[in-house]
């Protein structure tokens, strides 16, 4: 169930890339704000970098709106779930847990100072936290949605800062920064990596990952895709260059980029309305050849997801 606000304002007009800061930028394509009952009312243009690729907003919704939303998620839930009920579908399609141990394991190993305090910004249900915690980190979690939060606490046994990353006043450095699946929610993504940049000790890691705007989901589906262009929660859309011109000019070294595609059996058969014996017909082929498309997908460089590693110099 997804939130049904239908108020808000729109941000100011950008006249530059939210990524690269270059001024060719020209206009892509509108998509409707689809929480609306009359979507007519509620629309978002999306701009297209041509230096960098990158897309965003323009223009975005304002901070209050976004708070709105993001105060119960950033998967915009309006109803709590269960530890259970998360734990269940991660079972059906293992997804998050496996992102978060990949994710901590090569921070970790990436992570070239004696710092041993990680921060996990955006730490929605608590599985990068989990993982950071059994890499042997003292962690900080911040995360303003209250559902996300109580399955956090159910996980992990403790809850996050309940903030906005623009928000958080730290009190010292971290040798991980953690931010899975934030910074396309972000407006100012220069100021955030910025910051980030700023809290890390010498050697210490920024771990990224973001939507692939460049993802063979954005070419086929075009503004039907939600994995990246989910308005108007998702605000901006990187490029693997967009996203490495942003953090190497806030001072971070990149030392890997690797893409992630995964796919539920499943999606072809319901996006086509299949049932019964046909629908699982399609489900085991799609199960037989993911991984094989995936592969060839991220190789190409067209995979859903992009993950970035930065360190500090």
């Amino acid at each position: 169930m997804y939130a049904s606000t239908t108020s808000g304002t729109y941000g100011e007009v950008l006249h530059e890339c939210v990524a690269c800061r270059a001024e060719k930028i020209r206009y892509w394509r509108q998509k409707n704000y689809q929480y609306t009952q009359s979507a007519s009312h509620k629309e978002f243009h999306i701009y297209r970098c041509e230096s960098c690729g990158t897309g965003f907003l323009n223009r975005p919704p304002a901070m209050q709106w976004l708070q709105s939303i993001y105060q119960y998620s950033g998967q915009a839930l309006t109803q709590a779930v269960t530890l259970e009920e998360v734990l269940a579908k991660e079972t059906e399609f293992p997804n998050c847990k496996l992102d978060a141990a990949r994710m901590g394991q090569l921070a970790d190993r990436f992570n070239a100072s004696d710092n041993a305090q990680a921060l996990d910004i955006g730490s929605g249900f608590g599985f990068y936290t989990q993982a950071l915690r059994k890499a042997g980190y003292q962690t900080t979690s911040i995360n303003p949605g209250k559902y996300e939060n109580e399955v956090f606490r159910q996980l992990n046994g403790d809850e996050p800062l309940a903030v906005m990353f623009e928000n958080y006043q730290p009190t010292g450095k971290f040798g991980v920064v953690m931010m899975s699946q934030v910074l396309e929610h972000l407006l100012e993504p220069d100021q955030t990596v910025k910051k980030v940049a700023g809290l890390l000790a010498s050697g210490g890691v920024l771990a990224c990952a973001v939507p692939n705007y460049a993802s063979f989901l954005v070419k086929l589906l075009g503004t039907k895709d939600n994995a990246c262009l989910w308005v108007p929660e998702h605000v901006n859309y990187f490029t693997e260059q967009g996203l490495r011109e942003l953090v190497g000019r806030n001072g971070l070294r990149v030392v890997k980029v690797e893409q992630v595609t995964r796919i539920p059996s499943n999606a072809l058969s319901k996006r086509l309305g299949l049932k019964g014996k046909t629908a699982a017909s399609v489900d085991r082929l799609v199960g037989r050849w993911q991984n094989p498309f995936a592969r060839f997908m991220n190789f190409l460089g067209l995979g859903i997801y992009i993950n970035l590693y930065a360190v500090k110099p």
